[in-house]
């Protein structure tokens, strides 16, 4: 049987930040200055809100999803007329085959 190893407590994760220290104006003095975030901008210079932003990315997302979903509908009526058409074909080739078939055994001798 292995021996459990004792396991010695770690320290306390640090309290929470309290709202006045998140701040974006504030460095967080744990992220690197290269890897903190900062606010997106538009092609005009303006500071975008985050929140706005991802707003806007949902809506191109929904709009995406919205053309994908029409464009796969019609496919889908376009799959479902062929298969209509296949079938349609399919009869028609069996109900040749088999008079075809019955011509051919007609034509043979009788024994």
């Amino acid at each position: 049987m292995a021996e459990l190893e004792e396991v010695q407590p770690s320290s306390p994760p640090p309290p929470p930040p309290s709202p006045s220290s998140l701040d974006a104006s504030s460095p967080s003095p744990h992220v690197p200055p290269n890897q903190r975030w900062q606010a997106p901008r538009r092609s005009s210079g303006r500071i975008v809100d985050p929140l706005e932003e991802v707003e806007l990315q949902i809506g191109d997302a929904a709009l995406s999803l919205t053309q994908l979903l029409e464009a796969t509908s019609a496919v889908s009526a376009q799959v479902e007329e062929l298969a209509l058409k296949c079938t349609e074909n399919a009869r028609f080739l069996k109900t040749w085959r088999d008079l075809l078939k019955e011509g051919y055994d007609s034509l043979k001798p009788d024994n």
